[in-house]
């Protein structure tokens, strides 16, 4: 823990130990930046030894669409590609997964997740589970770039394009390992070069050194087993990096404008509204969800990451400059879950989240 633990009160604090009784094993991790104050605090199960909290190492699941989406709006802005050109310009071999009646899925389309591409390949993904049953933990570990390659040979569209939201890993899966393709190179690669490294977060990846793997947080199953460190080969861009608190709060500085280089314009491209989804409060950024909420007058920017074994928020108020990252190791039960997908709860984290936001305006 560092200064600013004024940044977190009493009810947020219930809000956290709630979740952590309510669990086997679990660690929740958690950061705060304001413009002048930065604040980190955790329970880890594991004894991590020497490693400060800021410096443990945790999977942010789907967040990692953000930072696909910041290389999309690079390359927009340098004039390598067009928001509204045509996947299959690129892609010719999939016209037929990339259109319907005559409209095209846009590099828009699929950061904003209006494409109409399913959320996965289930019935492959489902395959390699029964081939590789003692992976159940891993479900994407043996889903290939040939497999994904395939799935969009065969897909034949047949949903109106831009005419619903729906989520789709696949379609961002895509649109990484296209930007990455374009780039001359893999998306492992692209995002460190282009992204990563530009602003110093040398502590975020997707394959990291031993050292790295020493510092990540263990997460466990409801029985208490290890769940393995996630591998997504064939879909890196939809979900597949690893970072630390010290450097997702770096992330933060720069989406909120606290620091303004490298990337203020292809930031705030990514902020501004580029669709809508299913609800009226919710709209989409490239990446990003853009949501007003009753309690606010300013817009929460938001992403959240589930991966097996972890579960990630990563938010902020630009007019209120806080930003906030929660990452928790929690199980979740199946009424939990179901509340969640019809929307009679919110996400894991969110309301540790909510808590914070309000002792902070």
């Amino acid at each position: 823990m560092n200064g600013g633990s004024h940044l977190i009160n009493t009810e947020t604090e219930k809000l956290i130990k709630r979740e952590l009784d309510q669990a086997k094993k679990a660690s929740i991790v958690l950061g705060v930046i304001k413009k002048d104050e930065k604040f980190t605090s955790g329970t880890i199960y594991d004894d991590m030894g020497k490693t400060e909290i800021g410096d443990c190492v945790f999977e942010i699941g789907s967040t990692t669409k953000t930072f696909t989406s910041l290389l999309l709006s690079k390359l927009v802005l340098n004039n390598t590609i067009a928001l509204d050109e045509p996947v299959s310009t690129f892609k010719p071999e999939y016209k037929n997964a990339l259109s319907y009646n005559g409209k095209e899925v846009t590099f828009r389309h699929l950061s904003t997740h209006r494409s109409r591409l399913p959320r996965e390949d289930m019935k492959k993904i489902r395959q390699r589970l029964k081939e590789h049953k003692e992976d159940k933990d891993n479900p994407y570990k043996y889903f290939s770039h040939d497999d994904l390659h395939q799935f969009f040979m065969d897909l034949d569209l047949k949903k109106e394009v831009d005419q619903k939201w729906g989520y789709s890993n696949v379609g961002v899966g895509l649109l990484g390992n296209l930007l990455a393709e374009i780039l001359g190179t893999t998306y492992e690669e692209a995002i460190r070069a282009e992204i990563l490294n530009p602003l110093g977060m040398n502590d975020t990846f997707i394959n990291g050194s031993p050292e790295q793997y020493e510092r990540y947080i263990k997460s466990y199953n409801k029985k208490g087993n290890r769940i393995p460190p996630i591998e997504l080969p064939a879909i890196h861009a939809a979900g597949a990096l690893k970072s630390t608190m010290n450097d997702m709060l770096l992330y933060l500085e720069h989406q909120m404008g606290l620091k303004e280089e490298p990337f203020k314009e292809e930031i705030e491209l990514c902020h501004r509204v580029h669709a809508k989804t299913r609800s009226k409060k919710l709209n989409m950024g490239l990446g990003w969800f853009i949501e007003q909420k009753k309690w606010i007058d300013s817009p929460i920017i938001h992403h959240g990451g589930t991966t097996i074994g972890f579960h990630t928020y990563c938010g902020f108020i630009k007019e209120k400059q806080v930003g906030i990252v929660i990452c928790s190791t929690i199980q979740l039960k199946p009424m939990r879950i179901i509340k969640m997908l019809t929307n009679l709860t919110g996400m894991v984290n969110e309301d540790i989240a909510e808590s914070i936001y309000k002792n902070n305006f």
